[in-house]
């Protein structure tokens, strides 16, 4: 074989795995991990069978990969809104948090909204019939997500018990998973086909609204905070 042969052979195997992965977060999307066969997801790449153990070796590697490449897009998607670590988090102002929280939200809606990608579909699925791989998700992207909102969370309403903070993280992420999960039900009762142009935006303002007055409404119903206002109210 030529060294331009090689080299040509060598081009073409990212090329392959790359179309693997594409047609594989296609058919999990549709099917679920179960109900996705190897076969199908070589015949849908234009790649082989062989190819397809060669670059994954298993139906579920292949799928961790997957995954790891839709939760890594999202990843950078949340580093490019604003995404910073507990220092730098906290020697913002309140309206700088606000404004993160509202990059996370934009960000966040626009990931599981987006037509293009099969990522909300993929963990709707997982989520459903959960796979082996599931505690592998969670440990290496979901909770770790969690444990950040939580903590920018924190620095809104720092009054708030941990149990408090994560019940709050658990209710912003229904908020926009909601959009999501019920987009079919939601477009018929809105006689829509699809969500209009601004609906990303809009949703974005209420869902941090209606976070933030959410925070301030479970602290000001807190024992301590109920506490303080009888000793007030007192004096």
């Amino acid at each position: 074989m030529s060294s331009g042969a090689r080299s040509s052979h060598r081009a073409e195997r990212p090329l392959t795995r790359d179309r693997l992965i594409d047609a594989a977060g296609v058919i999990f999307a549709e099917r679920g991990y179960r109900g996705a066969t190897m076969r199908e997801i070589a015949d849908r790449s234009g790649a082989n069978l062989a190819a397809a153990h060669y670059h994954f070796g298993s139906k579920q590697e292949l799928y961790r990969d997957v995954v790891r490449t839709h939760f890594e897009r999202l990843e950078r998607r949340l580093a490019e809104s604003g995404a910073i670590d507990s220092v730098a988090m906290a020697r913002l102002s309140r309206d700088q948090l606000i404004a993160l929280l509202r990059a996370r939200v934009r960000t966040m809606l626009e990931s599981f909204l987006d037509e293009e990608s099969v990522h909300a579909t993929l963990m709707q699925r997982e989520l459903a019939d959960p796979s082996e791989t599931l505690p592998f998700i969670v440990r290496r992207w979901i909770d770790p997500l969690r444990h950040d909102l939580v903590q920018l969370l924190q620095r809104l309403s720092p009054k708030l018990s941990e149990e408090r903070l994560q019940l709050c993280a658990r209710s912003l992420m229904g908020q926009v998973i909601f959009y999501f999960s019920h987009r079919p039900a939601l477009l018929l009762m809105m006689r829509r086909r699809v969500y209009p142009a601004d609906f990303v935006d809009q949703i974005t303002e209420h869902v941090v609204a209606f976070t933030l007055g959410g925070l301030d409404g479970v602290a000001n119903a807190s024992p301590r905070a109920r506490r303080q206002r009888q000793q007030e109210a007192k004096a």
